[in-house]
């Protein structure tokens, strides 16, 4: 959601008389809110619990014909699901931009989709393939906005400086902030619970302080649990405390974020604080942490900040980790969908605290 910012921005920037408009999942919304360029974000319905099938299908229906009334022109998707394709249908959008499986055989998907997006030949960065998506709307997009930027609030700054402050034993301004979130809701995308806990020792006794933030879901705050009781220093614990919106206000004022593969990575890059991302299954070339100084040459084949298929590669400011193994990224979840991935697992603490030394030497 959060990558879909600078099209948004491009969409707008090439002519100021556009009305850009987006429609999010629920929960998503603070990725979005507030961004100067959007006129509105509406919230996709889903269903309450209790509620029933025709009181929520009577809403939905309510909340469609809201958007049908906005009279829409283009409809653009920004993934190959089916629920935008079929969306930007109903809304009555003329022109109906998304994205075609491949080789798929769902025939009406071709029938609602006016213009497929062709595939970008060679790696290309996430961001840049929503950018791509502007190429059919714009004749000229000489505007394309690059910066991928998450708003908050002068009140989420306050808060957390107050949360910090209130661990005024472990909180000073004199020492460096480093931002870890460690978590993310696919597991097999997570670090051993032991080395995040060996890093954290490492940063705190060479005076930095370390802020833990995880989700307020269950399993990332037992991964959270699991990793506080390895360690022999104490830690801020902010797991499951943080809105979207004060977690960016906690990376903009990190000195450092590290963590694995996940949306707060992404948030941190949004407030251009430098990010050390842990890659396991995923691949860094389409979700490695997008550094907002960064745009591609023109003739270039490759348009991703990180071109190399895996390894320790650098994209100031930011540094994305994983094994050099020939199986990844594998994108599977975990080794033959097993929910482990022992490319993480067998990722050793000194090859990450080393990278980390050299990070926070330059800071």
């Amino acid at each position: 959601m959060l990558l879909t910012a600078p099209l948004i921005s491009t969409l707008k920037q090439s002519s100021p008389t556009n009305r850009i408009y987006t429609v999010v999942k629920q929960g998503t919304e603070a990725m979005l809110e507030g961004h100067p360029d959007l006129e509105q974000l509406y919230i996709l319905p889903s269903r309450d619990k209790g509620e029933s099938k025709l009181t929520f299908l009577k809403r939905y229906t309510q909340w469609l014909w809201r958007l049908r009334k906005e009279r829409f022109s283009i409809a653009i998707n920004t993934t190959s699901g089916d629920r935008g394709i079929i969306l930007s249908f109903l809304i009555g959008a003329k022109t109906r931009i998304g994205i075609l499986k491949k080789n798929d055989e769902k025939w009406w998907r071709r029938w609602m989709i006016t213009h497929p997006a062709k595939s970008i030949n060679g790696r290309h960065h996430t961001v840049i393939g929503n950018l791509s998506l502007a190429d059919y709307v714009l004749s000229t997009p000489n505007n394309t906005c690059y910066e991928v930027k998450l708003t908050f609030t002068p009140n989420d700054l306050t808060t957390v400086k107050e949360v910090l402050s209130a661990d005024s034993s472990n909180y000073q301004t004199s020492r460096g902030l480093i931002h870890i979130h460690p978590t993310s809701r696919w597991l097999f995308k997570c670090w051993r619970d032991d080395a995040v806990a060996e890093v954290i020792d490492w940063l705190q006794k060479n005076d930095y302080c370390v802020v833990l933030t995880a989700a307020p879901i269950d399993e990332e705050l037992a991964r959270i649990d699991s990793i506080l009781k390895q360690c022999h220093t104490k830690p801020i614990n902010l797991a499951g405390k943080l809105t979207l919106k004060q977690l960016a206000a906690l990376s903009s004022i990190s000195d450092l974020f590290f963590g694995v593969d996940s949306a707060p990575m992404h948030i941190a890059a949004s407030q251009n604080t430098p990010a050390i991302g842990i890659f396991g299954p995923s691949g860094t070339f389409d979700w490695g942490p997008w550094p907002n100084r960064w745009h591609p040459e023109s003739t270039a084949d490759t348009q991703t900040p990180y071109s190399k298929q895996n390894g320790v590669q650098y994209s100031t400011p930011h540094t994305v980790i994983q094994q050099k193994w020939e199986c990844a990224p594998c994108g599977q979840d975990g080794c033959d969908g097993s929910k482990q991935s022992r490319c993480l697992d067998e990722l050793s603490t000194e090859t990450v605290i080393s990278i980390l030394k050299q990070h926070l030497s330059e800071i």
